[in-house]
């Protein structure tokens, strides 16, 4: 009976990597992933697991979002505060996010993602003047900005897949709606942040509120390929990851761990 058990385990564990490799991205490269499924409450959840759930300021709106629940954000009060961890300090790296936002021009900047406000590490944002999505980093000293503005408009209050890319071989990317809209040439952007904090939907020290909707945001510690961001786009992330084969196969690491002692 106790050899049956070990078969089945090591079968069960085989199947499981076998599943696994399928997946268009590797679940380790997902620093932090968040949903924004709660429907309800302060905190929005870390669907990764790696323990970076964001605390929600001011009056939340939860709503409908790309794949099941976004979460609201009203231009002033909200956003999503992540903290400071050494996980979120990143030299190369792939943001992605689901946002349906309203005009800025002329107003403010409408923040996706921000570590750090001077000097950053990474930034995905709506630029304040021609409403195009932007990937900002500090490159050396502070106030020495770097990064694409590129493509359409994308404060016309209708969903758009954003993503910014920030690798030594792509370069620093942008892309809407899977489509590469723009690029330049790779700098490392600064590993300091001031402040030390990372916020979805603001920028670090305030100022960069966004108004609109946002769901399925994520950060990867990795270059994404345009593949892998269409993959996200289109298939969602929880099955471009593959998490729940991910803690299928912890669970079954855990019982032949067990069935050894």
């Amino acid at each position: 009976m106790r050899t049956q058990r070990i078969l089945w385990t090591v079968a069960a564990l085989w199947c499981a990597t076998s599943v696994l490799s399928a997946f268009a991205i590797d679940p380790d490269a997902v620093v932090g992933m968040w949903l924004f499924d709660e429907n309800g409450g302060k905190v929005a959840r870390d669907g990764s697991g790696n323990g970076l759930d964001g605390t929600i300021a001011g009056s939340e709106k939860w709503t409908k979002g790309m794949f099941d629940g976004g979460l609201e954000f009203d231009g002033s009060s909200v956003y999503v505060e992540v903290g400071s961890d050494p996980s979120l300090v990143l030299e190369e790296l792939t943001i992605v996010a689901w946002g349906k936002i309203s005009p800025s021009a002329g107003t403010r900047w409408q923040s996706i993602m921000m570590r750090g406000q001077d000097p950053r590490n990474y930034l995905m944002v709506v630029d304040k003047d021609s409403q195009k999505l932007q990937l900002s980093i500090t490159k050396g000293a502070p106030g020495a900005w770097g990064g694409p503005i590129a493509g359409p408009a994308i404060t016309d209050e209708e969903w758009h897949h954003l993503a910014a890319v920030i690798g030594q071989s792509a370069g620093l990317v942008v892309y809407v709606d899977g489509v590469q809209v723009g690029q330049q040439p790779y700098a490392k952007p600064s590993l300091d942040a001031n402040p030390n904090v990372m916020r979805i939907g603001d920028g670090s020290s305030g100022g960069h509120q966004l108004d609109g909707a946002l769901d399925e945001v994520a950060l990867f510690s990795v270059p994404l390929t345009a593949d892998e961001i269409n993959e996200v786009m289109t298939d969602g992330l929880g099955e471009a990851t593959g998490f729940l084969s991910v803690k299928l196969t912890g669970k079954l690491a855990t019982t032949w761990a067990s069935i050894k002692r």
